[in-house]
């Protein structure tokens, strides 16, 4: 089939490149203006004022957010400085002390559990056990495979990488202190900071010292403990609970509020808490770490209950209780940047107070997520390269990767009778599902939360068999601002966990087809 040529654009006037394909949310920079001469003024000006700088954007921090800001900023041409405080630390915390070891270590658990049970599927395995040493170089080979990609992927994209501690000192210049002592300053036009955060240890009389760990001491450990006591139960502590629970560990947990994982829907929450007591996962809550002592024996926890105090004696105390911005020492005061309690204000572009300074991920005291961190590092840099773009939280999913997983999106149904909406729910649980049975993974169940009158999803929460995978159908429809009656429309192929989407959809109706009527 023939193709058409272009038309030829008319003398005295430069070609325009072809139009982008539109993406919803996000409008990018108008065509620039042509002058009689055949030369954009505007593209004139801004070559006048790169000058001025040593680079459009420079990016303080390589974590899941400062590296896919800087890789952006170059893709819109930007010439773009990505500074990193450790040649061991490309890709931040996530990569090197949070998602991805954690995951490898579940990983691993994961599999010795499917072996130690194969048999009720028919396959022998003989005995079956683990060598701690080799699920951690595996962790680490993944670890700096990854790392390397990050710093290729900057590579190919021209971003120059500077490893050193980075020091704002100015509005639009940055000091950079290398480990050989070296200093060297930038002028940058735009500058973005994507420090991250650290682990926070709550100040508890004794809690402290060996025995006592942070997530970053329980993803390099050497051994694996008889008992630990892991004060949190967010996804940190959750998850390492599993992890040493599932490598036979004894795991008590302990959490301030009257539920797991206090921000997600009370439903799935107590599903997955169930699931974790059955395992084997002991938990305390609404109860407090007291004050920690040393015993010959190890280390010994006075908890605050509802029934009273209660010691723990165990071998390690894992705090994931929190973590907190690292602002401290980048010069935020030189800058004028405005620091609240959570972190860096920021707007909906990512902006702080101060013009052509942003700050995106951890660092802003936001959702601790590392893919909220690179969209956010994608909103940053859009806007520092001249275009125009803008967060929107509505859709963000928040996964929890125990065994059953857990994840959600939007509104939990408290929030959402809060907020005042007149709210219609829908249930269905995996275990009727033949795609559940066939796998042997049937706990759990799909929540939806829906608005009656018009039937928009406001929230939609799994604990189930591959949870962080299904719930992109609820981020979709969220984002699209879907009905439950468009999810009813959708065929889901059978057999699959995807069903389960399907029959929580129709139930938010009492239309659910393999739900047995009361």
């Amino acid at each position: 089939m023939a193709t058409q040529e272009p038309a030829a654009p008319p003398a005295g006037r430069v070609a325009e490149p072809p139009a982008r394909p539109g993406v919803r949310g996000r409008a990018h920079a108008d065509p620039l203006p042509p002058t009689s001469a055949g030369l954009h003024e505007e593209v004139a000006r801004i070559m006048a004022k790169a000058g001025e700088h040593d680079a459009d954007v420079l990016v303080i921090g390589s974590g899941p957010g400062g590296y896919v800001a800087a890789i952006r900023a170059a893709q819109l041409g930007g010439r773009v400085i990505c500074v990193e405080r450790s040649p061991k630390e490309w890709g931040g915390v996530c990569l090197n002390w949070g998602c991805i070891p954690t995951k490898a270590m579940i990983a691993s658990v994961e599999r010795l559990h499917a072996a130690r049970t194969a048999a009720k599927l028919g396959v022998l395995t003989g005995e079956v056990g683990y060598d701690f040493a080799r699920i951690m170089e595996r962790k680490e080979k993944i670890v700096s495979t990854l790392r390397g990609g990050v710093q290729s992927l900057l590579k190919s994209n021209h971003v120059r990488m500077i490893v050193g501690r980075a020091r704002l000192t100015g509005r639009n210049t940055v000091e950079v202190a290398g480990e050989d002592g070296s200093r060297q300053s930038f002028n940058a036009a735009n500058i973005i900071i994507a420090t991250g955060s650290a682990p926070v240890i709550p100040p508890v009389p004794g809690l402290e010292g060996e025995g006592i760990w942070t997530s970053d001491n329980a993803v390099t450990a050497t051994s694996v403990p008889e008992t630990m006591l892991l004060i949190g139960a967010g996804a940190v502590g959750l998850e390492f609970a599993y992890v040493f629970n599932g490598l036979g560990t004894r795991c008590t947990v302990v959490e301030m509020m009257d539920e797991v994982l206090p921000l997600a829907d009370s439903d799935v929450a107590a599903e997955l808490r169930k699931s974790l007591s059955r395992q084997g996962i002991e938990f305390r809550l609404s109860s407090t770490v007291a004050r920690v002592e040393r015993r010959e024996s190890g280390l010994a926890a006075t908890l605050t209950t509802p029934k009273g105090e209660e010691v723990v004696e165990c071998q390690v105390i894992l705090v994931g209780a929190g973590r907190r911005p690292v602002t401290a020492d980048l010069g935020l005061e030189a800058a004028g940047v405005e620091v609240d309690r959570r972190g860096i204000t920021v707007n909906e572009r990512m902006q702080t107070n101060v013009p052509g300074i942003y700050a995106i991920g951890d660092v802003t005291g936001k959702l601790l997520l590392a893919h909220l961190a690179s969209h956010q590092g994608i909103v940053a840099a859009e806007n520092a390269m001249g275009h125009e773009a803008r967060m929107d939280y509505r859709a963000v999913p928040s996964p929890v990767f125990t065994e059953p997983e857990l994840s959600t999106v939007g509104l939990s149904e408290k929030e959402a009778r809060e907020t005042g909406y007149d709210v219609v729910v829908g249930r269905f649980p995996f275990r009727p599902l033949g795609k559940s049975m066939a796998i042997d993974q049937q706990e759990g169940l799909v929540k939806i939360v829906s608005e009656r009158k018009y039937g928009e999803i406001l929230g939609v929460h799994i604990v189930g068999p591959h949870a962080s995978d299904l719930i992109h159908e609820g981020v979709a429809a969220i984002k699209l601002e879907a009905t439950v009656e468009e999810l009813m429309t959708m065929i889901h192929a059978h057999p699959s966990l995807a069903e389960a989407v399907l029959e929580a959809s129709l139930d938010v109706r009492g239309q659910a087809i393999h739900k047995p009527r009361a």
